[in-house]
């Protein structure tokens, strides 16, 4: 079981990428604020969670993707990042552009934007499934048109 990053595709490159976006604006950016800012990781209480569901699956969609050289357990993975980051995406568009809880500031629109792209990236990744060329069989193991013998 070798870490192979040629094993990743588009999809899950969205995903990782994603998901740096998205935990760096839970932690780092103000997400609203008045008199005083606050971040995403202290204004979602309940729901940085689920966020953080969200981001550990990225993680192991991301490994298991480089890891395997079977698509089974990537597309399960590439299923399950797909549905939580729709299912963040939504709360999050709720939380900052519908029903903001102070003054809006800037990480919750970047927040939404990761969230967007692990939904985007797992269902890419969905879409593009199989085996990498690299570990492609280099013939074909059963051929029912050669003769015998030869």
């Amino acid at each position: 079981m070798s870490f192979e990053r040629s094993r990743l595709r588009r999809g899950e490159w969205t995903v990782g990428a994603g998901s740096v976006v998205l935990l760096a604006s839970m932690l780092l950016l103000p997400w609203y604020g008045g008199s005083r800012t606050i971040d995403g990781w202290n204004a979602l209480s309940h729901f940085r969670w689920l966020l953080v569901l969200s981001l550990l699956s990225a993680g192991a969609l991301l490994f298991f993707s480089a890891t395997r050289r079977a698509p089974a357990i990537p597309v399960t993975m590439s299923l399950f990042v797909a549905a939580l980051g729709a299912v963040c995406a939504a709360w999050l568009l709720y939380r900052v552009a519908i029903d903001p809880v102070a003054g809006r500031k800037v990480g919750g629109w970047v927040g939404l934007a990761g969230a967007a792209a692990i939904a985007y990236g797992g269902f890419s990744a969905t879409r593009r499934t199989g085996i990498a060329p690299n570990d492609a069989p280099a013939v074909a193991t059963v051929d029912p048109w050669a003769q015998r013998g030869s």
